[in-house]
């Protein structure tokens, strides 16, 4: 059972997007997604690494700029759930891999530097788990070191399990903490990431959206607007047709998401 999703799924289940980290973590033999050696002489290891997933992840954001952002109707289930195909759609497009297969990845590279400490793994790893896993994991290695009176290592099948049981408890503790807080089970959100992904994303770019409005309604405005009515019909003709001006742009800024949204997709594609 994993315990991480990712950073966006931090907006529908506080601190919940570490599910995937830490039961990887447990599982021990974290499987890397790659082979890791060191570095060639005079090399740039980390430069390298990166540069293999960058020109993915370009087209992967290219791709999204093509794709609607439903603003506004978040709490459409149809709406999301057509979101989270394009966004998924988009990614495959620019083969980039899925959040699981990332966090593999990136544990992988952490399990070949820890070699076969555990404590060193667990250094690199917690601060990608919640502050309940991280916390409960590195009591439990904690515990298990001072039991067997050293350092806690991988190719120690027996005491290895032995601390796993452990993490298992703790991580079954948060996830049950979780569907109470928010109704739904660990389970459901890692069999259908994408959507809760998806969702999350969404409802962060509407706040985002709304508070760039009220930011745009409280700031310093271009024309005061509020001195219109001082104006002739005739001046407000002229005032018009120097400007290129429609009614609808002497306005106050007051757009609603669903508006947003369509100017946003609209400017996207006329740039695409």
């Amino acid at each position: 059972m994993s315990m991480m999703s990712t950073a966006m799924l931090r907006t529908l289940f506080p601190r919940g997007r570490q599910q995937v980290v830490a039961a990887l973590a447990r599982q021990g033999g974290v499987p890397a997604a790659r082979q890791y050696s060191a570095a060639p002489a005079g090399g740039d290891f980390v430069l390298d690494f990166l540069k293999e997933d960058l020109a993915a992840y370009e087209n992967y954001l290219e791709e999204c700029r093509k794709v609607y952002y439903p603003l506004g109707e978040s709490n459409d289930k149809n709406k999301v759930t057509k979101f989270a195909k394009d966004l998924e759609a988009a990614r495959q497009k620019a083969k980039v891999p899925t959040t699981e297969e990332r966090q593999k990845q990136l544990l992988g590279f952490f399990k070949w530097q820890a070699g076969d400490s555990v404590r060193e793994f667990y250094n690199l790893a917690a601060p990608l788990m919640s502050p309940e896993n991280a916390s409960g994991a590195m009591l439990a290695l904690d515990e298990q070191e001072k039991e067997i009176g050293g350092p806690l290592l991988y190719s120690d099948a027996k005491n290895f399990a032995a601390f796993q049981k452990k993490t298992n408890a703790i991580a079954k503790q948060y996830l049950d903490s979780v569907k109470e807080k928010t109704g739904v089970s660990g389970e459901e959100v890692l069999k259908n990431l994408s959507y809760y992904e998806a969702a999350a994303h969404l409802k962060k770019v509407e706040e985002d959206a709304l508070d760039a409005v009220n930011r745009a309604k409280e700031g310093p405005r271009i024309l005061d607007l509020s001195q219109l009515s001082d104006f002739t019909q005739e001046e407000m003709k002229k005032l018009k047709e120097m400007g290129g001006l429609g009614d609808g742009d002497l306005k106050d800024v007051d757009l609603d998401l669903k508006t947003i949204a369509q100017m946003l997709h609209k400017s996207r594609m006329s740039e695409a």
